[in-house]
């Protein structure tokens, strides 16, 4: 509980952060200023994904199960990587983020640089390691400190590009931070250096972590661009309640990240049973969430959008399945099949979603607005949810007998690691 407590502050206070931005932006540079930014921000999350490469999906389990020495060597190649990528992914990202927005293409940019500089959190070792108030020290409050000064700077009169980038340089000063702790403690712990991996081995073993990370990200940001194109008239509306529930999933995150940590530390029948705990929790936990979220998002809303943006019921009850939806997916993908070594399928089953769900998204703006979108998200997010939940209770149900021959339930993805 304790950790949970822990992660859940940070979680809190990042979205907290991040929702109070979105006021300033609307009032120094209004909606439409807003939109470009929540869809450059948008693309970057794609970006994120690629500099993260995996880490986020398959770390915290590599993490918990490794000693101060592989830790070390664990993080020192994520880092190597991620400084790799973050450059011509931030470059791409950029490009892609101009070329999609009508107007406000240099904010669209910066939107984008903000959102993939997210792929340099360690968000995933603080999990591995079970040290969250660590996280909420080395990097929540640099990342807070950077928005918090862009709040303020745009609140005394300048534009919503000084806001976007102190985001940016928030995150940046703490991957510096978080670099030099890691450094330290491992140091402290007692870790040798150990023979790091070949280039091609280590893009390879996170090849289903990044592959279901990136169809993640990829269906989180398709919505926005196909809305902006096929109904740019509802995408203020759109974004704000993409924005918003996507923020309160963020903000839920240490749920989904103290299972990270727990599930994997068992083994055998043990790591089964501390899955099945994980699903039931889940399943509660996403139906109470739904219903709790009915009465303040109205509120919350109005005051998001400054007055302009005016929310309908149906998008607030769209929002709140989702925000279910998402936790019970997030639980399942990251915390269960993660431990059981079945990314793959978590890679297929998004796949699927997409391929279900993008065509939905296009429809649905066309024939309902912001509504038949967000409707259409949501179901393409169920699917991907169904599917997980059947392999996840094949994978976990007791094993069957032939004899004497023990007979595992289902060898789907085995001996597939992230």
């Amino acid at each position: 509980m304790n950790k949970a407590l822990g992660y859940g502050l940070s979680m809190l206070i990042l979205a907290a952060a991040s929702l109070l931005a979105i006021p300033a932006m609307i009032r120094a540079d209004g909606q439409q200023a807003w939109g470009a930014i929540a869809i450059g921000q948008t693309v970057g999350a794609v970006g994120a994904v690629l500099v993260a490469y995996g880490w986020m999906m398959s770390g915290p389990a590599r993490v918990a199960r490794g000693d101060a020495s592989s830790r070390r060597r664990d993080y020192a190649e994520s880092v190597i990587v991620r400084i790799s990528l973050f450059v011509p992914v931030t470059v791409v990202a950029a490009s892609v983020a101009a070329a999609v927005t009508p107007g406000h293409r240099l904010l669209a940019a910066a939107g984008a640089l903000s959102g993939s500089a997210i792929g340099l959190t360690a968000n995933w070792y603080f999990v591995g390691v079970g040290r969250p108030y660590a996280f909420l020290v080395f990097e929540t409050i640099p990342r807070v400190v950077g928005t918090v000064v862009g709040i303020a700077l745009m609140r005394s009169g300048s534009d919503a590009l000084v806001g976007v980038l102190a985001q940016s340089a928030g995150m940046l000063v703490a991957f510096g931070v978080v670099m030099a702790w890691v450094s330290a403690t491992t140091a402290r712990a007692g870790a040798t250096p150990l023979r790091r991996r070949p280039a091609t081995e280590i893009l390879s073993a996170q090849r289903h972590g990044v592959v279901a990370s990136l169809g993640s990200a990829v269906y989180v940001a398709a919505p926005m661009i196909i809305v902006s194109a096929v109904a740019p008239s509802v995408q203020p509306l759109y974004a704000l309640a993409d924005k918003v529930q996507r923020q309160i999933s963020i903000a839920l995150g240490p749920l989904v990240t103290v299972f990270q940590g727990w599930v994997p530390r068992a083994a055998g029948s043990a790591l089964h049973q501390r899955a099945r705990v994980s699903l039931w929790i889940a399943g509660a936990g996403s139906l109470v969430l739904s219903l709790a979220m009915l009465l303040p998002t109205p509120v919350l809303l109005d005051w998001l959008g400054d007055g302009q943006i005016d929310v309908p019921l149906t998008v607030v009850i769209i929002m709140s399945l989702f925000v279910g939806c998402n936790l019970f997916e997030s639980l399942i993908s990251k915390a269960v099949l993660a431990s059981l070594d079945r990314l793959g399928s978590v890679a297929r089953a998004t796949l699927v979603s997409a391929l279900v769900g993008l065509p939905l998204v296009a429809v649905g703006a066309i024939a309902a607005g912001a509504a038949g979108a967000l409707v259409a998200v949501v179901a393409g997010l169920a699917l991907r949810m169904v599917i997980e939940l059947f392999v996840a209770v094949r994978a976990i149900r007791p094993e069957q007998t032939v004899g004497s021959i023990a007979m595992p339930a289902s060898s789907s993805d085995k001996g597939k690691h992230a």
